[in-house]
């Protein structure tokens, strides 16, 4: 490969990690703000003796909690 050709590849590999973060923190961003929908209905169902609200509240809330992590790891800092 020439050096032009391997420097090309290079520039396109270099925000790969980056983009993907900003990805992770949308989506896990996301999955917490429509956890707060089902929290609604977390009272409403322990009172009727129902418990599948209350676990899709908490498993819905740490899967976005732990997506806004990794993409916070992934990211990086803003300003190097």
């Amino acid at each position: 490969m020439s050096g032009k050709q391997m420097m090309r590849m290079e520039e396109v590999q270099l925000g790969g990690d980056e983009t993907q973060g900003t990805i992770l923190m949308a989506v896990g961003k996301l999955l917490l703000w429509t956890s707060l929908i089902f929290l609604a209905f977390v009272y409403s169902s322990i009172k009727a003796g129902s418990y599948v609200y209350p676990a899709w509240f908490t498993v819905q809330f740490l899967v976005g909690l732990t997506l806004l992590i990794i993409g916070r790891v992934k990211r990086g800092p803003l300003s190097e």
